[in-house]
């Protein structure tokens, strides 16, 4: 990750490892919210709208482990 100060480019290492905590933290909070949304949406007996919610909460949580542990790379340069 290269970022610029007053023109001068400066290489942070791990730069893209911050990135990528970032949006597995910001995964999980939404995560939490898209499950417990299923959870509620069960009890009212609603049964396609809560399976959706936790499938996509499930989807979500899952995302934000594999960024956070560093097994998913979205900025890995694959193709060199």
């Amino acid at each position: 990750m290269v970022t610029r100060n007053k023109g001068i480019c400066y290489y942070i290492p791990g730069g893209e490892r911050i990135l990528n905590m970032g949006l597995g933290v910001i995964l999980i909070f939404v995560a939490i919210i898209f499950i417990l949304w299923g959870i509620f949406s069960r009890k009212q007996k609603n049964r396609i709208v809560s399976s959706t919610l936790l499938a996509v909460g499930t989807v979500a949580l899952f995302t934000s482990i594999l960024l956070l542990t560093g097994i998913y790379d979205p900025y890995a340069n694959h193709i060199k």
